[in-house]
């Protein structure tokens, strides 16, 4: 799918804004706090998840407004136009969506028609803090490939959640723990199961970025370690026995010590065996990069068609051979590109390629 055209209303920093893109590759430059960033988060939003922020649905709305839209058009394979919405009140916790004007149940829904990849300076903290980032990272990754996966993360954490809480304050009923408990069981497989082919996917594509470090992906986990010598409905037996012989222990603790989060991404160069956490920042940086463009490609290599790429600040901590190296690559995608920097010299080989944007206080100018 192409982008035709993006409309923002009271998103952000945005009241109104539309933008039509005029090349495949756009470069959007400005001061920090300019809006540069909410761009690449509004299409990100456009589609399944929480968009590249993360963010909660209320901080979407721009200040003193009720409400906030993004509406795009896009345009298929046969030329045929989709309008694509998202939106939601200010006091809303779960945001709306529309296919041409009408409302679909899930965001999956959407899934068929967009599908985007990003990479943003935030994510340069992946290699240094707690499992549950890498895990964040591990599952948009896999929602881009299989977007029920989302749905299964949710049901999982929402179970281990109530788990926690009658362990608290009613930890004899048995038949409630049970039920909560063969729910935890259930998703944790199924989510295992996404996160482990994802990675198998991962690890044997080819690179086809020579100049960007080959990245090998692990999972330390309990559950996909039962899943590579069990069946999918032994593997939850297991986990709910698990789960009911720790009840008194997780109590004491409070928390549930069996399920998909306990489990970490395991990130290494694959040349050297190196874990990522022991790179430099400019190689944590390339090695990041290189898995970006190597699931953007197993996207478009499974699907069909190649996601969006939404690269802000990509230049940050690379050198100048790779920062060329990026920007050739980005000659020849084809899909969707956007970018941000501060300067838009940065982007020097892409001149005559791209479509170069200005963004000032919530306005989008030619440069």
């Amino acid at each position: 799918m192409d982008l035709l055209r993006l409309t923002l209303t009271d998103f952000r920093n945005y009241t109104r804004a539309n933008w039509t893109p005029s090349h495949p590759i756009t470069v959007f430059t400005g001061p920090n706090g300019a809006g540069k960033t909410n761009l690449l988060e509004a299409v990100s939003l456009l589609s399944p998840g929480r968009g590249l922020r993360g963010s909660p649905l209320p901080q979407l709305c721009r200040t003193h407004a009720q409400e906030w839209g993004i509406a795009a058009i896009l345009s298929g394979s046969h030329n045929e136009q989709i309008r694509i919405g998202t939106g939601a009140k200010h006091s809303e916790q779960r945001r709306n969506f529309h296919i041409d004007g009408r409302p679909v149940r899930s965001q999956t829904a959407i899934a068929p028609y967009f599908s985007c990849v990003w990479l943003t300076p935030q994510m340069d903290r992946l290699f240094q803090e707690g499992a549950s980032g890498r895990r964040r990272f591990l599952d948009r990754l896999v929602i881009a490939l299989t977007p029920d996966h989302a749905r299964e993360i949710t049901a999982h954490d929402r179970s281990v959640s109530s788990r926690n809480r009658v362990l608290q304050e009613q930890p004899h009923a048995d038949l409630w723990l049970n039920a909560i408990e063969d729910s935890i069981a259930r998703h944790a497989t199924a989510a295992t199961a996404s996160r482990l082919a994802l990675i198998e996917h991962m690890n044997a594509q080819s690179n086809s970025h020579t100049e960007f470090p080959e990245c090998s992906l692990g999972l330390d986990c309990r559950i996909a370690q039962h899943l590579k010598i069990a069946p999918a409905l032994k593997v939850e037996e297991t986990l709910r026995a698990q789960l009911k012989a720790s009840r008194i222990t997780d109590r004491e603790q409070r928390l549930t010590s069996h399920g998909a989060h306990r489990a970490d991404l395991l990130l290494s160069d694959k040349a050297t065996a190196r874990p990522a956490h022991l790179s430099s920042s400019g190689q944590q940086r390339a090695l990041l990069t290189g898995i970006i463009l190597a699931h953007a490609d197993l996207i478009a290599s499974l699907r069909g068609q190649a996601p969006a790429l939404l690269l802000d600040e990509p230049l940050v901590h690379l050198d100048e051979i790779r920062r060329n190296a990026l920007l050739e690559t980005l000659k020849h995608r084809q899909s969707l590109v956007l970018m941000t920097g501060t300067d838009h010299h940065s982007f020097g080989p892409l001149h005559d390629h791209a479509a170069f944007l200005s963004v000032k206080d919530g306005l989008v100018l030619p440069s």
